[in-house]
């Protein structure tokens, strides 16, 4: 966790926890694709754009060019929000239980909190980790969470590696503690690391941390679920980027 400071949710300042490696108030919190909110605009964008370049045969070299840039982006982003639905779907099926955990979660007061999940691209997180969980408190309340995604939310990045339901079950690990728990966690953070700690793999994990204590209790029965899944004839999780490249190449015929 690093640079612990108290503002809007508006302002792209975070707290920040390492792993190994928040979305407006409602009556059910739950986990979320973090890529979910644009993917009906994406498409729709997508589609119109495919059939400017498909129908008009007066469009420049220069106009045809600029298009086929907006659709590679476009198919990219909607990429990234396929991924991680069905590597979200896979930690479902694999360890149900955990899942739910998560996926009902409150805070210190018993409001739901949305937990906002991407899978993103290997080091294309400002700081390099596999994984990273973003918290902070709300201006106005101490036990409330915000995010990029609002209040009573948080968020959790991924990077697309072999492991990364693994990591995930790390991250999740310590959203599980942190959610009920924010105001006390942040009161021992604030005792226990400096904030220009160059560790990023220490950050949060202190052999005292309860949120590092937590995140390896939950990795540990991710792996459990996962080998009881495999002893019951299951196949092993795909690669992640083995699915990745799968939705690439079959995203033509689903737009």
């Amino acid at each position: 966790m690093k640079n612990v400071r108290r503002h809007n949710c508006d302002e792209k300042k975070y707290i920040v926890l390492f792993g190994l490696i928040f979305i407006l108030h409602n009556a059910f919190g739950e986990i979320k694709n973090g890529y979910g909110k644009d993917i009906i605009l994406l498409n729709e964008s997508l589609k119109n754009l495919k059939a400017i370049v498909s129908e008009s045969d007066r469009l420049t070299a220069a106009r045809r060019r600029q298009i086929g840039s907006k659709i590679a982006s476009l198919e990219n982003s909607i990429s990234y929000y396929k991924v991680t639905e069905s590597l979200l779907n896979q930690f479902k099926m694999i360890a149900p239980d955990l899942y739910a955990e998560i996926d009902t979660i409150r805070d210190g007061k018993g409001r739901p909190v949305n937990v906002y999940i991407k899978f993103v691209p290997i080091n294309s997180t400002e700081l390099q980790a596999w994984g990273t969980t973003y918290i902070n408190q709300s201006e106005t309340d101490s036990v409330a969470y915000c995010s990029e995604y609002g209040e009573y939310a948080v968020s959790v990045k991924i990077w697309i590696v072999n492991r990364a339901l693994v990591v995930l079950s790390h991250e999740l690990g310590h959203v599980k503690y942190q959610v009920p728990n924010l105001a006390s966690y942040l009161k021992y953070y604030k005792e226990h690391y400096s904030p220009n700690v160059d560790g990023y793999d220490i950050l949060g994990h202190k052999p005292d941390d309860p949120s590092g204590k937590s995140a390896i209790q939950f990795e540990r029965r991710f792996r459990k679920e996962y080998s009881n899944f495999l002893k019951i004839g299951s196949e092993k999780i795909e690669d992640p980027m083995a699915i990745m490249d799968a939705i690439r190449k079959n995203i033509n015929k689903n737009i």
